[in-house]
This record gives structure tokens, C-alpha cells and sequence, in this order.
């Protein structure tokens, strides 16, 4: 799902008073006490909103000898766990750039590939449109993954898009096709490519079927022969496509504008851009994984990794990956590492920080919570840091 900017302004509100906190608190704790203040940090982010009604955070942070994994707040009437499987909103956006990595490797597409070489004229019609002038042969592959090919986003507020559909049509399927189609039907580009950066998921779409397009395979075949099962994320799937190894649990609920959503089948929207379904654990694997060269070569996850463009203020986009550089957000976090990975709408976040070998994955399981996780990471990371 779209991010929303929402979190700048929010965030933005936040920091001063909180960077001010963190230097007055700034005092070396014990492990125990990190523990007990992350904890603490958790909890307190379930009274943000009404609409935020449980939480999971894992950060694994080996220079501190540091393992949290911690679950707060309710779900489908119970406590959740912390080995509840959840939407990953647009945190899959990472499974996407992975795939399209992999198959540079294997020599079978570049960045740089025209995106006309894997896509018909009839998907590609009126999406690139610009001024009069058609772009859609002039679109790369790296275009999409880092939202400079100026396609619009069917989830964009601003554009009356679907957003909505979400709750208000709850019983309804969408292939990839038809929300491509949407895009073509009732939105504009907004720049020509490398003109310019919009966050869009139908972006993300096209790159799903490009990968269906190189491989000749389902996207969710490619994502469980090419990351799934070699890395035994056995809780992990794309919901409404696939199973996974471990067979399916409760998922957490998903609450989206004060609906929850989590088992519709209007939440087909997300696919390529955000449709798997995961745990903390799996997702823990994955990035380290993916860092460790286990998956793509380190060569080609740094192509995926520069981070040449702005999301918004603090946050850096790559290809296909964020990057948080708290130092923009005040000066006083220039001590924070810069966490590398994606977050989602749902409040969820997958960072990892090579120095430090250190992973940090968390859901807040509601579209309220997306400026509340932001704050826990920079609480949370503010805590290890602390710690003697």
C-alpha cells in the first residue's frame, strides 16, 4: 500500500520535542533497562489512536547483545503474538526489487532495460503519457523500482483513487490487470520518466508482471522458489495466491481508516506492491539474508541500494528501498544509524543497518499508526544506542 506523506507532517510535529527527551535522557542504561523501556515505548503506542489496537516489534542488535521480540494489544479477540502472521503492506515492495535483482543476476534483464522489451503495447497504453507526447518506450526498469517513471498510483488520494475500495467494496477481486487498468482509465502521468518522483504502486504492478513476463511463471512462484523456501520463511505467502510451508494462522487485523479489513477480498489490491503476508521472524531472516548475499549478489544490491531520491525529509528512496536518515528530521539523531529497508500504511517497518548487523522489523496493524511506528523506531533505536 501507498505510504501516506501524512507521517512527514505528523513526525516532523514530534521530533523537536522528542529529540530534546532523548538528549535530556540520553544517561547509559543496562540491557535490562532497554528491555524494560522498549517494552514501555510499545505499550504506550496502542493509546496514539483508538484505531491502533496492537503492536509487534523485533530488533535484533548483536554489538548489544540485544533480542527483543515483543507483542502488545489485542487481535480477532485475543492477545496477539509475536509470531502472528501479518499484512506487510508495502514492505513487499522489498520482495519485488528482490526479484527484479535476481533475475539481473542471472543475466536476463538490466536496470536500464526499456521496460517495452517485457510489456505489450495494449499494458503499456496511456499509463506514460505526458504533455501529448508518449514515454512508454522510453521507461525503465530502474524507473519503476524507484517511482521516477511518472506513472500515476490507483491508491493516490489526490486523484480519487482506491483507496476506498478497501472497505467499500469488500467482497471484490482485483487482478493486476484491472488495476493497471484503473490507472490507464482515470489518472495522468505526472512527469516524464526520470522527470520527477511519485510513489505508485501501479509502478509496482508492472514490475510484477514483468517478472511473470522474464520467468514465465507466477509471481508468487517466483517469489517462493527465489526467496520463500530457500530461506525457510515457512509462515510466509501472498495472500490470495499462495500457501505457506507451515500452513495458514489467524492473521493480525489490518485497519484501514477505521475499517479493518484483513480478511476482504477487496485487500487483492496489493499484490506485487504489497500483498505478502509474513511474520516477524521470516521477515527478520529475509533481511539479513538479503545482506548477507544469500539472495542477490552484494554488486546488484547496491545498484538496488543508492539512494538518489526523497520520499520526504529524513527518508531517501533507492530502488525499490528506503533508507532513514534521521539526521533530517534534527540534527541531535545524527547518532542514529541509518536503517535500510521499506515501511507500509499499516504502521509496518523492515530496516537492517550493515555496520552494526543489526534488524529491526515492527507492525502496528493500522493506517493510523504510520507516524507512531516512525516515533517507536527512533525511541527504540535511541534506547540500544543507550545501552552500556
Amino acid at each position: 500500500m501507498k505510504v501516506l506523506k501524512i507521517v512527514g507532517i505528523v513526525v516532523l510535529l514530534l521530533v523537536v520535542v522528542f529529540g530534546v527527551l532523548i538528549w535530556v535522557n540520553s544517561r547509559p542504561i543496562s540491557k535490562d533497562q532497554a528491555v524494560s523501556e522498549i517494552k514501555g515505548f510499545v505499550d504506550n503506542s496502542l493509546n496514539v489512536k483508538k484505531s491502533i489496537y496492537s503492536a509487534l516489534v523485533y530488533i535484533d542488535a548483536p554489538q548489544k547483545d540485544l533480542l527483543v521480540s515483543y507483542a502488545t494489544g489485542t487481535t480477532n479477540g485475543e492477545l496477539i503474538k509475536t509470531d502472528q502472521p501479518f499484512h506487510v503492506a508495502s514492505v513487499g515492495k522489498l520482495f519485488a526489487a528482490t526479484l527484479i535483482g535476481h533475475l539481473v543476476d542471472e543475466e536476463k534483464m538490466q536496470l536500464n532495460d526499456p521496460i517495452s522489451l517485457y510489456l505489450d503495447d495494449a499494458m503499456l497504453d496511456n499509463l506514460f503519457v505526458y504533455d501529448g507526447i508518449d514515454y512508454k518506450d522510453q521507461v525503465t526498469i530502474q524507473n519503476l523500482l524507484s517511482h521516477t517513471s511518472g506513472v500515476a498510483d490507483y491508491f493516490a488520494v489526490e486523484d480519487n483513487g482506491l483507496m476506498e475500495a478497501l472497505y467499500q467494496t469488500p467482497d471484490k477481486f482485483f487482478t493486476p490487470q484491472e488495476l493497471v487498468q484503473y490507472t490507464r482509465e482515470h489518472q495522468s502521468a505526472h512527469f516524464a520518466p526520470g522527470g520527477g518522483y511519485h510513489y505508485s504502486d501501479t509502478g509496482y504492478i508492472l514490475l510484477g508482471l514483468i517478472v511473470e513476463s522474464v520467468t514465465e511463471k507466477p509471481f508468487h512462484e517466483n517469489l517462493h522458489e527465489v526467496i520463500f523456501d530457500p530461506l525457510a520463511m515457512n509462515d510466509t505467502y501472498l495472500m490470495f495466491y499462495s500457501e505457506p510451508k507451515n500452513g495458514k494462522q489467524p492473521i493480525a487485523e489490518a485497519w484501514v481508516n477505521g475499517h479493518e479489513v484483513s480478511q476482504f477480498q477487496s485487500v487483492s489490491i496489493d499484490w506485487a506492491g504489497g500483498g505478502v503476508i509474513s511474520t516477524l521472524d521470516d521477515l527478520a531472516i529475509y533481511i539479513r539474508s538479503l545482506y548477507q548475499g544469500k539472495i542477490i549478489t552484494p554488486e546488484t544490491l547496491d545498484e538496488l541500494n543508492q539512494f538518489d531520491y526523497e520520499f520526504m525529509s529524513g527518508i531517501a528512496y533507492g530502488n525499490g528501498f528506503m533508507q532513514m536518515q534521521f539526521e533530517k528530521f534534527m540534527p541531535l539523531f545524527v547518532y542514529l544509524p541509518k536503517m535500510t529497508g521499506h515501511m507500509g500504511v499499516l504502521g509496518t517497518q523492515l530496516f537492517y543497518d550493515a555496520p552494526s548487523d543489526m534488524v529491526y522489523v515492527a507492525s502496528f496493524g493500522s493506517s493510523d499508526a504510520t507516524a507512531a511506528s516512525v516515533q517507536s523506531m527512533m525511541q527504540i533505536l535511541a534506547t540500544v544506542h543507550r545501552i552500556k
